[in-house]
């Protein structure tokens, strides 16, 4: 028997546990009266109900009287019965007249006029009420759908997304900075987490308070929010102003009302009985009684002045509320507007995080198909989509939960009914449920899992993906301006990129110039580690105003300063264009001649220049022949900055120019820079367009003084691999 009780009350626990999972914003309203803040605004309105009753119960007619008890001698009266004991009781009626009328009139006025704002105050509690009430939804439902997205994407961390990234930076795949940024994701979601339990908490407290009762966890539905346009009407009318109109209706009618301030008067009828004097008698005493009609009044001797400060008194209050009620009415409308502005703002954010949601999650799935069918950094690529979606997921459910918090607050100021559940179309797109959130991040697991590329052609929608890019068989060297992030990285020499360049000219910056002419070893190790992996290093300087005389021998310096580094070359990128303030055009040319001499008469190494193509023409060089020049100053190699997209007028200037000398070597720089216009930098062009006109650079600039393509620059070079695999 004991069994079937227990086994009926589990049945009876589950039962409403089940039907307590889904609760709709109606099954709370219908204890808003019992919210603390509507018992406190009731219990307040009885009370000046009764102040009010009190107040009116002492107007009009009194009673008074009161008993009496003494001596007295009478001049009349011979010993011993000069001397009488005299006991007096007289009972009266009053009924209060000009200044003392008005003045309980006015406590009558006072009483229900607080009895009015009171009331104000009820109705507006109720309001403020049910508005907490539908906030604290929200932030539950809110809470509610962000913790449902946080747990699943720190699940993905779980399943295998720290892993594969960790053995991407341990094979060098990845850089250090990515692979925190990575971890970091998962740390912010973390905090999310934490962050939203804590508002779910609240918020199941703050209905809990609401409701006086005990609410468990549930499942929140949003209900539909009923369109806000411009064609409503504003009700400025709030209980705050509607208080302070009542004040002053009650003042204007105090002013309207009494005219006697300061004399307070009334009539009385009085009744009295007492001894009669003389006693006829020492041992009996005779009583008579009599009675009386009487006016009374009193008032200030200076009543003139009381009267006046007074009225003086009564004007500057509502002179006072009638600017507070200026003032409110002002600071509401401004409040109104702003909210409304914000309002709008929402809506145009949830729209605008509508189409990036819609972007991050197509991201996602053409990630996931590059995965399938290319090499490279697409592993990479697909987490950082997975992070970005993630991260606009988040956004768009905080913009639908500030959205429906607005609404709220606008609500108060709209004047026609304007419920929360409404039939009519929502003003913003259909939201999206959490189900389809998080939809894009399970899919993400088939990857965690395990699941492996398909080298087959992919069909997705219409389009037909090939199986990987074509490459290109082109070595390149490249321009390095952040060696200092390139020679402590790990496993540099294993990745992949590195298998494109065959030469890297390297800047250094004055501490390192400093540090490595001290202290070379580290440099000449991974030099050394670059001649194994069949790559040659240069030295790349590259200040313009080394062109100047004044400024030139810093330039003889640092090359003696490096002279026992075992670099392969040195390189000069000092462009005269970038002194145009210095010198006129002919002489920046004159000058930059005359440096780059020097700088190879004391070079321990083999020297080469960057030069802009325009120099290879004498009409543009003003009648000098640049090339000749540095070819007599003992230059081997000039690299052509020819940065455009138009391979035909690049070609045929290199092959001019390497026609007309044939003892001078060139080499073609190309910019991948993404600072560039789309007509001078590859960065925003497919991998197809680069891989395209690299080979025919290659193959159309064959010649026995061509040295190779020079990639501006390393960094550029690098990033682009990270937004397409070549």
């Amino acid at each position: 028997m004991k069994k079937l009780i227990l086994l009926w009350l589990l049945l009876a626990l589950l039962a409403s546990n089940v039907a307590a999972q889904v609760r709709l914003l109606n099954d709370f309203s219908s204890k808003l009266d019992q919210a603390a803040i509507v018992l406190k605004a009731q219990a307040d309105l009885e009370a000046q109900q009764s102040n009010l009753l009190a107040q009116e119960a002492q107007r009009g007619w009194e009673v008074f009287g009161g008993i009496s008890a003494g001596y007295q001698k009478s001049p009349f009266a011979r010993e011993p019965f000069g001397r009488f004991f005299d006991p007096m009781a007289r009972i009266g009626l009053r009924y209060p007249l000009l200044g003392s009328a008005e003045r309980q009139q006015r406590a009558v006025n006072d009483a229900a006029t607080q009895v009015k704002i009171e009331d104000i105050r009820l109705g507006w509690s109720r309001r403020l009420a049910a508005s907490f009430l539908e906030e604290s939804y929200a932030a539950y439902w809110s809470s509610q759908k962000m913790l449902a997205l946080s747990e699943a994407y720190i699940r993905l961390r779980d399943e295998g997304f720290e892993k594969a990234i960790s053995k991407r930076r341990e094979a060098g795949l990845l850089f250090m900075s990515d692979y925190l940024e990575f971890l970091s994701a998962f740390d912010r979601a973390e905090r999310t987490r934490i962050e939203y339990r804590n508002n779910r908490e609240q918020a199941l407290n703050r209905l809990s308070h609401l409701t006086n009762s005990t609410v468990m966890p549930f499942e929140a539905v949003k209900p539909l929010l009923a369109e806000i346009t411009n064609n409503f009407t504003a009700d400025y009318d709030q209980p705050d102003l509607r208080i302070i109109r009542t004040q002053i209706d009650n003042l204007q009618n105090t002013q309207e009302t009494e005219k006697w301030q300061g004399i307070e008067s009334d009539v009385s009828t009085t009744a009295f009985v007492g001894p009669a004097i003389p006693y006829p008698s020492a041992d009996s005493m005779q009583y008579g009684y009599g009675g009386a009609v009487g006016v009374n009044f009193r008032m200030p001797l200076e009543i003139v002045n009381y009267r006046k400060s007074e009225r003086s008194r009564l004007n500057s209050q509502l002179i006072s509320f009638r600017s507070e009620y200026a003032r409110r009415e002002q600071e509401l409308q401004h409040e109104f507007h702003t909210l409304f502005n914000n309002y709008q703002q929402t809506i145009q954010q949830i729209k605008f995080l509508h189409t990036r949601l819609a972007a991050a999650k197509e991201l996602m799935r053409e990630r996931d198909l590059r995965m399938r069918v290319m090499d490279g950094d697409v592993l990479e690529k697909y987490l950082q989509a997975v992070n970005t979606y993630y991260r606009v997921a988040t956004e768009y459910i905080e913009a639908e939960s500030e959205h429906w918090k607005i609404h709220i607050r606008l609500r108060q100021y709209i004047s026609e009914s304007l419920p929360a559940k409404s039939n009519k179309s929502k003003d913003h797109d259909a939201e999206v449920d959490i189900v389809s959130l998080i939809e894009p991040l399970n899919q993400a697991k088939r990857f965690l899992h395990g699941e492996k590329k398909n080298a087959e052609v992919q069909q997705f929608s219409g389009f037909v993906l090939p199986v990987s890019t074509p490459s290109v068989d082109v070595k390149f060297a490249t321009y390095v301006w952040n060696f200092e992030d390139l020679v402590d990285r790990p496993y540099f020499w294993q990745q992949k990129s590195i298998e494109k360049i065959d030469r890297f000219l390297i800047s250094l910056n004055a501490k390192q110039i400093l540090r490595f002419s001290a202290n070379p070893g580290k440099l000449n190790q991974f030099i050394e580690k670059a001649h194994r992996h069949g790559s040659r290093v240069e030295l790349l300087l590259g200040d313009p105003s080394w062109i100047l005389p004044k400024y030139r021998n810093k330039l003889m310096t640092i090359i003696g300063s490096l002279a026992d580094i075992r670099f392969d070359g040195l390189h000069l990128d000092i462009e005269p264009d970038q002194l145009e303030d210095a010198l006129t055009e002919k002489e920046r040319l004159i000058a930059f001649v005359e440096t780059v001499r020097q700088a190879t008469a004391i070079s321990p190494w083999p020297v080469g220049v960057s030069m802009h193509h325009r120099y290879l023409h004498n009409k543009l060089s003003f009648d000098l022949c640049i090339v000749c020049k540095l070819k007599q100053a003992g230059i081997r190699e000039i690299a052509i900055m020819y940065y455009s997209i138009n391979t035909s007028a690049i070609v045929k200037t290199l092959r001019d120019a390497m026609n007309k000398h044939p003892s001078m070597f060139f080499s073609l720089a190309q910019s991948l820079e993404p600072v560039l216009g789309p007509e001078n930098s590859y960065f925003r062009q497919s991998p197809a367009v680069f891989n395209e006109a690299m080979q025919q650079f290659n193959t159309q600039l064959q010649n026995h003084n061509f040295s190779g393509i020079v990639i501006q620059s390393w960094q550029d070079f690098e990033s682009y691999l990270y937004e397409n695999s070549i």
